[in-house]
C-alpha cells in the first residue's frame, strides 16, 4: 500500500499487528457517537495483553477503529490517527449547508450533510483496494444497513474502505453512501452490537461485547434537544436489541460477556476530549480483565 502524501504517515501496513492469538473469541464493537476513541482504548488493554479475537463484528464507530484493525493496523498507530487534526478535517465538509437546504427541499440524492468523500479518501490513502476476506489480524465481518433491499445487512466481503465508511454514514449527517451499485446506510440503524451472527459459526465459542454509553454534561432531560431526543430514542432501540441478543446467547449456551464504558457526550472538537475517550475505554478494559482472559479460556 502508498504511503499518503502528507508530512506525516499516521499509519501503514507494514507494522502489522499478529494473527489471532484466540480464535475462538468474537469481539463486536458497537456503534456509539465519539466511540471511535474508547473503542481504541479498549482495544490497545486487549493487544497489550495479548488478547486477540479470531472474529471482530462492529458497527458505525466500531467499524472503522474494528475494520483498521483487522486489516493489520497496530493499536498504537489507530489512536495516533484518530487524535490527529487530519482526521477531524476528514469530517468537515463546506458543503454542508448546502445539501443540508436540498435535504429540506426533499430533492433527490440529498440524504445527509456530509458526503463522506473525505473519509473514504483518508481510508484509502492507507488500505487502498483492501478486501474484507482479506484481512489478517481478524475475521471482520461489518453491519450496515442496505436501503436499496430494505434490511439490515451483515458483510463480510468486498471493499473494506468504502464498507467502513457505509456502517458509519450517520443518518441524515452522512449521504448515504454508494457500493456496487446498492446505497447503505449506518448499520447502528438496526443493528447497533453486531454479535448474534457468531452464533451461527461452531468456530466461535465465546463473544465479548464492547458498548459505549453516554452521560450528559449538562442535565439535558429538563431541556430537550432534537438531537438529544433522538439520541436517548436510539438508545432504547440499542439496549433493547443487545438484551435480547445476549438472552438468544444463552439460550444457546453461549458465553457472552458485555463490557460499558460510559462517557460524557463531548463535541467532536473539544480540546482533551479524546484522551479522556481513549482513557475511559483502556479503564474499562482494565478493570475487566479477569472476566476477559477467563472469557477467553475454552
Amino acid at each position: 500500500m502508498g504511503q499518503a502524501d502528507h508530512e506525516e504517515v499516521l499509519f501503514d501496513m507494514n507494522s502489522a499487528v499478529p494473527a489471532s492469538t484466540h480464535p475462538s473469541l468474537a469481539l463486536s464493537l458497537a456503534a456509539s457517537h465519539l466511540g471511535f476513541h474508547v473503542h481504541a482504548g479498549f482495544m490497545e488493554v486487549l493487544a497489550s495483553q495479548g488478547i486477540r479475537p479470531g472474529h471482530i463484528g462492529a458497527a458505525s464507530s466500531g467499524a472503522f477503529v474494528g475494520g483498521l484493525y483487522a486489516a493489520g493496523i497496530s493499536t498504537v498507530q489507530i489512536r495516533e490517527m484518530l487524535a490527529s487534526l487530519w482526521m477531524a478535517n476528514a469530517f468537515w465538509e463546506w458543503r454542508g449547508p448546502l445539501r443540508g437546504l436540498g435535504m429540506l427541499a426533499n430533492l433527490a440524492g440529498h440524504t445527509g450533510l456530509l458526503s463522506g468523500r473525505k473519509v473514504l479518501r483518508l481510508l484509502k490513502e492507507h488500505l487502498g483496494d483492501f478486501q474484507i476476506e482479506d484481512c489478517p489480524a481478524a475475521e471482520l465481518s461489518l453491519a450496515v444497513t442496505n436501503l436499496t433491499k430494505g434490511r439490515s445487512q451483515i458483510v463480510r466481503r468486498g471493499p473494506l474502505a468504502e464498507y467502513i465508511v457505509a456502517s458509519c454514514a450517520v443518518p441524515g449527517i452522512f449521504r448515504h453512501i454508494e457500493i456496487a451499485g446498492e446505497a447503505f446506510w449506518d448499520g447502528a440503524v438496526s443493528d447497533s452490537s453486531p454479535f448474534q451472527h457468531f452464533f451461527a459459526d461452531s468456530r466461535v465459542d465465546a463473544v465479548l461485547v464492547h458498548v459505549v454509553t453516554h452521560v450528559d454534561i449538562d442535565d439535558r432531560r429538563t431541556r430537550p434537544t432534537v438531537a438529544w431526543a433522538f439520541g436517548q430514542a436510539h438508545q432504547i432501540v440499542s439496549d433493547r436489541l443487545l438484551a435480547l441478543g445476549v438472552e438468544c446467547g444463552q439460550i444457546l449456551g453461549r458465553r457472552v460477556l458485555v463490557l460499558r464504558s460510559e462517557v460524557p457526550r463531548f463535541p467532536f472538537w473539544q480540546k482533551s476530549s479524546h484522551q479522556q475517550l481513549f482513557d475511559a475505554g483502556r479503564h474499562t478494559a482494565t478493570e475487566n480483565l479477569a472476566a476477559i482472559q477467563g472469557l477467553c479460556e475454552n
